[in-house]
Parts: C-alpha cells; structure tokens; sequence
C-alpha cells in the first residue's frame, strides 16, 4: 500500500553554492542552520530592499531513514514547490532537477536509497531569477522568492500503483441545493507494471458515508491498453450541489486491489456544480452570479512565499467572510492547495492561470510554459472553486501559434471547464471561452469602465470578465491621508457599480487584495505595491469596507465611516461629505448626544450596487431646532452649510449665493451670522464634547453603533489572534496564526497616527515569524506565529515603551484529520 511521510521538518540549510565534497561519506554540516519547511533563503526587511538579496544559490540538507519497501516497490520524493530551480542529491548521487517556481514535481530514487539505514539527501536551491523560466524574461511586477518553500514527501509504492485520476463530475439543468440529474466519471492513469488479476474500485463518500461505488478490471495479459481507463457511476440521484451559500463536497477514494490485497489508493475531494460563462453573465447551478472579487499574491513581509498551511487558509477566510467576495484570482502563478482547499471549504471561485507577466520567451520558454500548464490543471482540476482556468500569459501579446497549444493542452486535460486568458489590450484575437481583460479606463472621472463591445472587437458574443481594474491607477498606503484613502474606496465602488450594471460583464476583479513587494521598477520607491484594499499585514483600508458591505447583513453587518472625523485631516479642514461603507437599511447619525438625522444608501450615485454607500451630507440637521428656524429656511440652511462644509464658504456656486439671499431676506441673516452657525453646529468648533455616533438600521431595528470622537487619544494596547489554537503535523509543514496588537482610543478605534515601536517576545511551542522589533503602523501592527513541531503552551507578550505590555496565551495541538 502507498505510504506517505513527511520530510518537512528537521533540514539544516547554508546559505552557499553546493561544494561537491559535500557529497562525500564524510561530509558533516555542523555550521548549518537548523531550519523546517516551507523556508524562504533569506529574512527579508518589510521594504526598502534590493530583490538581488536573495537571488542567489543555498543549500539544504536531510537525512532519513528508508522505510520498509514492498517488494518491487518504487520510492520517490515530491516536492510541492521550490524557486526557482534546483538540483538534487541523495547518497552522493545525483537524482534529478527542476525548473520553475510554481508546480509540484516528483524525483524517483530507486537507484539510489539505501535498502534500509540513514540517506543523506542535499538539494541546491537557485534563487536566480532566469530568463528561460516562466515568469522570467523581461521585467516583473512581483517578486519569485527563493527557497523550499512548500512542502516535501517521501512516497512508497507497490510496483503496480495509480499515477493520477481525473475525476469529472458533471450535473444537468440544475437549481436549488440538490442537483435533478449528477453524474461522475473518473479517468484512472496507472504506473508501474505488473496488474494482472486487479481491478479499481472507487468510492464516493459524503460525511465518511459512501454513497456510491464503482469498479473495473485491469486488462489481462496479453491485452493492448495505454494504462488508462475509465469508471462511470450510475445512480446518483440525491447529489448535493456545491454552490458559493452550500460549498457541499464529497471524498473520492479510488482503490488499486490486486486480489485480495489493496496495493494502492488516491483520495481527493470533489463537488458538483454547473458553472458557465455566457454572453450575459456568469452563472453557478442556473442562477446568474456577479463575480466580486480581488487579486491575490501569496506573498507575506519577511518570508516571502514561505508560509505555512494556517496563514494560506487565513487568506481565503479573509477574502470570502471579511470580504464578502464571490471570486479571487491567483494572479499570475499557480498557488498552494492548502489556499485553494479553503476555497473549495468556504465557496470561494477562483480564476487561476499559467506563470507569467507580459514576456513571452523563446521556443524553449514557451515549451517550458506548457509544462507548468499542464502541471497545474493535473494538480487542481479536482477543485470545485476553480471555475476559469487561464492560458495565456498575462497581459501578453497575441501569440496565436502559442496559445492554440495551451488552449488545447488545458480542453484535452480538463474539456469540462472554460478557458480564458488576460490581456491588457482590446480587440485581442481570442482563442479561449471568455474574453477576460485588466480595465483601467477608470482614473477618477466618470469613466469607470470601458464598453466591453469596443474591447472585444471581432469577438463580440464571448462572455466578459473584467480581471483587474484600480491597482496601479491610485496607490494608496493604509497610512495616507484620509481623503485619499476615501477616493481609493471610492474608485472601487465606482467600477463596481458600472460592472453590475452591465448584463455582458460576467464580473470585476479588483487589483488587488493585499500590498506586495516588488521589484525596483514598480511600487512606491520601497519596493513595496501599495495597491491592496488591505496591507501586506492583512489590515483592512477603506475600500476593504466597500467589499465587505455587499455581503449579505444576515451573515456579517458592516459599519465601517471612509473618516476620522478629526477637524484637519481633509483638506481645509472641509469635512463633507462622508461615505459609510455598510450593508444597514439606513444609518443615524448623534453628535454630541443629538440627533443629526437619518440617512439613507446613495442609490443616484451607486444605482447598481447590492448595498451602496450611506453618503453624509449633514453633520448639522435637527440640531438647528433650537435656532428656531422655519423648515424652509431650516432646509435652505442645512444645504448651504453642507456645501459650504465641502467646498468652503468662498466657493459657493452662483445659485448657492442665490440661495443665502433668499435666506438673508427670509431670516434677516447677515453672512457672518451664518458662518457663526456653521462654526457652532457644523465644525463644533470648542465644543468639549463633540463625540459622533453612527447607529446601523437594518429591517427598523438597531444592528450596530459606532462612536468617534475628536478628542480620541490613545488609551491602551490590545492583543488578538486570528486562531488561538496551531496544529501540529510530524514531520509536515509548520502552521500559523496571525497577531494583531492594536492601540486604541477611549471609542475603540484605532488610534491611526502611531507609528511607535514595539518588541515581541515568544516562549514555549511556538516561534515568531519575522523580527522581533517592529513599528507599529497607524496604530496596528501584526506578525505571524508559528508551530515548532511539538505540542505545548505558547505565550506571546507584546510591549511598548508608551503603552506598556500585553501577553497573549495560544496553544499547539496534534492535528486530526481534516484541519
């Protein structure tokens, strides 16, 4: 039978070239690092460094013991992922190699493990960027991290064993949670030799209940056959559907028995779902969907790539449930399993694509770009959340010879899914299903999209998706000015909306999801892209919130005002208007204990947008009563001071001086007297207490209350992780947690203009991920901890000078099945 052991833990690495006297019996690394996988060759500062730092070679090491073989029985070692090539020893021998970043490959070592005893396995890893690998070639608007930075198995086989399976499930004309008619075939590649008398028998199982079973003979001797054959099952008539509301998955088990003995099994875990692109729009078991989604890089601060299962899965959690969004694209490389299990978990769709970014290289480079294709289609066609698979390089020109090849490799290996490609330029020649195109035609101005018509062209039925759209187009540090921060939420709101009301736009993809690093070309002169709706830590900006308010209110209500409301973070001190991002029928608003008013979703501006920002035009309203003004004049009132509290009193526009005429007349009202109302109500300008309260109203009822002050001053420091609890798998990956610590004011907010230091200590089962001395930034900071391999208490203790010392308490568990 298959045995599968993890060779994660416990590697010594040097960060150096490969001497070959390594690869002698004597060789002892006494002066290497202890390190476990996944590992990135260097820590890297949170910006201002130079990418060649770690482009360079490294070695690491690690001996195991050779576990009992079957009798004929093959041996192999997999790695998930390794940048961006390397060369692999065992024994002193050498075994084999790899190139390119992103796809799992598998070395045999039959010839060269020891029967039984102690191997010495070495792997040299380099971290060069090289211009015949994918993305390499030209220029790159990310960093390929250097390292072993995924996981390692050994792997023992039978000499008659299951190379791969590609299971196909398939439903009809499908609607509600049950699908009316589901089928599933799965195609069984077989390796090795030797199948007489065996059979495959697979099993569908929901919940550890099988459900359904099928089986086959092998071919006997003598037959001709290619190693390949396929099982059908029938009677699948009470399949739940896996839908984005009900992600229902089943385990698919599938046996190699030969007699009475099973030399061999796979396992993967599969849904069932209808999923197509059309002309107009996207649709998921019969019910058309807007696809809402952002950009992702699997990249953190100081690690690169070098994350472990916890924080993989943390990002889908943060997408899907903090977001609220429908859809991610893993832009513009194929990404860990450990991400796109959670996906396939919690109904998150995903667009994922071949490696690359704009280059197309040589022959060799593009053979070497069909391989990472076909890699990665082998690898995740199983993933019900993968709805699009992309085969053309990003935002490459039209290379016809090329893309005819990858548009069949990816129809021949997966004929059940569609194809598309992103491209950066209209009227592409498209050989792919959906038209998918970066929209940056928004820049502030009315535009917020282009008409998918003039970007088709000649192709002006394919269905539409919009895969990137902001980004580059307005930067924005989470730590910017307000107003900025309030136009970059803004932008997104403003192309989503035109996306929604579009029929032929299958859905918007923002750019992107977190800031990244990148090379010196791009970013902000720091190495850094500032483009996420949250920063590289996860932290949310504004336009988090506008994601995160089109969710269903019955699942999360959103609360979130795009201010601070301190009189001189807007430009001369104008505080109008302000947009609360929230799913909430309606918003209230108390300042000093008063009612202002009541406000209601900005459906003029935003007509198509599931829940539209609550635009504040009034910080006055009933407050004037007591002015004993008539409502007439009241409300001649309260929209003069409004456009003078957005544009200042010496801008106001001919008719509204027109107005103040009126109101002059009326009231007998001289100018001064109304900027003196405008300074009391409007500005509270030496109010004591000029507290404002923010009440969400969901079906007439009081959801959720916000208070901001602009008195606000820091008052303490709070700790808190994402999950208290990481899990423990011998020898396997390490896991994570986040950490938040967070300064707060008397409101609980955060306090966002500290930027003061702050040391972290952890003691017992766990280590911390990243420098120990770090800043906060705007009054938050995170890192990263991670499990040591043994279970235990683990306590974490957060201080700073001004604000003192937190700890926090976590744990590591053994894992079980399913975490």
């Amino acid at each position: 039978m298959r045995g599968i052991y993890p060779l994660s833990a416990g590697w010594l690495f040097l960060g150096s070239p490969l001497d070959e006297s390594w690869l002698g019996d004597s060789f002892s690394p006494a002066d290497w690092e202890n390190v476990d996988l996944p590992h990135n060759l260097l820590e890297l500062p949170f910006n201002h460094f130079d990418e060649r730092s770690y482009q360079k070679k490294g070695c690491y090491c690690r001996d195991f013991e050779t576990p009992k073989l079957p009798e004929g029985g093959r041996i192999f070692l997999d790695f998930e992922g390794v940048a961006v090539s390397c060369k692999i020893w065992l024994n002193g021998r050498k075994v084999g190699s790899h190139s390119g970043p992103y796809t799992p490959f598998s070395v045999n070592i039959d010839e060269a493990v020891k029967p039984d005893g102690l191997n010495r396995l070495i792997v040299e890893v380099d971290a060069r960027e090289n211009p015949g690998i994918p993305p390499f070639g030209d220029v790159v608007d990310y960093l390929v991290y250097g390292g072993i930075y995924r996981a390692v198995y050994l792997r023992v086989q039978e000499k008659a064993y299951i190379e791969r399976i590609h299971a196909r499930p398939q439903v009809g004309a499908a609607a509600g949670s049950a699908a009316q008619e589901a089928r599933l075939s799965v195609d069984v590649t077989m390796g090795g030799s030797d199948w007489s008398g065996a059979k495959i028998v697979a099993r569908l199982a929901k919940n550890g209940a099988v459900v359904a079973e099928a089986w086959r003979e092998i071919p006997g001797a003598g037959t001709e056959w290619e190693r390949e054959l396929r099982l059908d099952f029938d009677g699948l008539s009470e399949i739940l559907l896996w839908d984005i509301d009900s992600p229902e998955l089943y385990d698919l088990e599938v046996v190699l028995q030969i007699g009475d003995h099973d030399a061999d099994s796979l396992k993967e875990r599969i849904g069932f779902r209808d999923a197509r692109f059309t002309g107009q729009g996207f649709y998921l078991n019969s019910r058309k969907v807007f696809l809402r989604g952002l950009n992702r890089h699997q990249s953190w601060p100081y690690v690169g790539y070098a994350m472990g299962p916890g924080a993989q899965r943390r990002d889908a959690e943060i997408l899907k449930r903090e977001l609220g969004l429908t859809i991610v694209r893993t832009s513009h490389y194929p990404q860990s399993r450990h991400f796109l299990d959670a996906c396939d978990e919690l109904g998150l769709l995903v667009l994922t694509e071949l490696p690359g970014w704009q280059h197309i290289g040589d022959s060799a480079w593009k053979d070497q770009a069909l391989a990472d294709l076909g890699d990665l289609i082998r690898r995740d066609r199983h993933h019900p959340s993968i709805i699009l698979w992309g085969v053309r390089v990003n935002e490459s020109p039209d290379d016809d010879e090329l893309y005819a090849r990858t548009n069949t490799l990816a129809s021949t290996l997966d004929p059940d899914r569609q194809r598309g490609g992103v491209r950066n330029f209209r009227g592409s020649r498209l050989l792919e299903d959906v038209y998918t195109y970066n929209d940056f035609a928004h820049d502030g101005g009315r535009l917020a999209i282009a008409s998918p018509a003039s970007v088709k062209g000649k192709s002006k039925d394919a269905p539409y998706l919009i895969t990137e759209h902001n980004g580059h187009m307005f930067p924005t540090k989470r730590y910017d000015q307000e107003e900025r921060l309030a136009e970059h939420a803004k932008r997104h709101a403003r192309v989503l909306d035109a996306a929604m009301g579009d029929s032929a736009v299958s859905g918007a993809i923002g750019w992107c999801a977190f800031d990244y690093n990148t090379h010196k070309d791009f970013g902000s002169g720091d190495r850094i892209c500032y483009h996420g709706v949250a920063d590289m830590f996860r932290i949310p900006k504004y336009a988090a919130a506008l994601y995160a308010s089109q969710a269903d209110p019955k699942i999360k209500v959103i609360l979130e005002p795009a201010t601070l409301f301190a009189k001189g973070e807007r430009s001369a001190m104008l505080p109008l208007p302000v947009e609360v991002y929230t799913n909430c029928d309606a918003v209230d608003l108390y300042r000093s204990g008063e009612k202002v008013g009541r406000f209601l979703p900005d459906r003029k501006t935003y007509p198509h947008l599931e829940h539209p920002p609550v635009t504040m035009v009034d910080f006055i309203g009933d407050r004037l009563d007591k002015e004993g003004f008539a409502p007439k004049d009241k409300e001649l009132f309260l929209s003069l001071a409004s456009e003078a509290m957005k544009k200042g009193a010496a801008n106001l526009r001919p008719a509204g001086k027109l107005r103040f005429l009126r109101l002059a007349l009326s009231r007998r009202m001289k100018l001064k007297d109304a900027e003196a109302l405008i300074l009391k109500y409007g500005m509270a300008w030496g109010c004591p207490d000029d507290v404002f309260e923010l009440v969400g109203i969901l079906d007439g009822a009081e959801v959720a209350r916000r208070r901001f002050g602009a008195d606000a001053s820091a008052s303490r420091l709070e700790l808190a992780a994402d999950a208290t609890v990481l899990h423990v798998r011998t020898g396997d990956e390490w896991d994570t947690q986040r950490v938040t610590a967070r300064v707060l004011d008397q409101y609980d907010n955060p306090c966002s203009f500290i930027f003061e230091p702050l040391r972290i200590g952890v003691s017992g089962a766990g280590r911390l991920v990243g420098p120990s001395e770090i800043s906060f930034l705007g009054g938050l900071a995170a890192f990263w901890i991670a499990s040591v391999g043994r279970e235990g208490e683990i306590v974490v203790k957060v201080s700073s000078g001004r604000f003192g010392a937190k700890k926090l308490s976590m744990k590591a568990e053994i894992a079980h099945d399913g975490q």
